[in-house]
């Protein structure tokens, strides 16, 4: 026979919850990460951010994650360490990682900044990823768009252009300009 028995458990179970319990009323609690002085112009921040935007017929537009987003006094939301999903909502194709990112005040985009990475794929299911500096996410017209360098691989071929606009749902991918390409075989 164990040394712990059915009956024991629950006691245990009980001990561990009441030790938690003490510890939480004496106010013990794990040591803060310290704080950088905020810009002077900051209202407010978060961290560890999750957010999930919804439309106005409760739909999922987005999914975004930032280690930190700061408020500002004229409504801008700066971001950092940012990824966003389901961008598009549930038919959305892309995945989004950047080390900056900014939400202009009263207007209805993300701006990516940094080394910007995008993981999906096209409207055939086919993997597409791309690099750029600079990404515009753009909600009404539900389009991501850069007009910075861009490297985009697919399974079969490696592209180089200046500028790049792709819709949320993938059926389109369109680089602009001084496109360049090679073929792998």
């Amino acid at each position: 026979m164990s040394a712990l028995t059915a009956p024991g458990i629950p006691l245990l179970a009980v001990a561990i919850m009441g030790a938690v319990g003490i510890s939480l009323l004496r106010g013990e609690r794990s040591t803060p990460e310290p704080l950088t002085a905020p810009p002077p112009d900051a209202r407010s921040f978060l961290a560890d951010m999750s957010l999930r935007r919804f439309d106005e017929q409760g739909q999922l537009v987005y999914r975004a994650a930032a280690r930190r987003a700061t408020y500002f006094a004229d409504g801008s939301l700066a971001l950092s360490d940012v990824g966003l999903d389901y961008v598009g909502g549930q038919d959305g194709v892309w995945t989004l990682r950047s080390p900056s990112g900014r939400v202009p005040p009263d207007q209805d985009r993300i701006e990516l900044s940094g080394s910007v990475d995008v993981h999906g794929q096209d409207d055939t299911g086919v993997p597409v990823d791309f690099t750029t500096s600079q990404l515009l996410v753009e909600l009404p017209t539900e389009q991501l768009r850069s007009n910075t360098a861009v490297d985009l691989t697919t399974p079969d071929q490696r592209l180089q252009a200046i500028g790049l606009v792709a819709s949320f749902d993938g059926t389109q991918v369109r680089l602009l300009n001084q496109v360049r390409a090679q073929i792998n075989e």
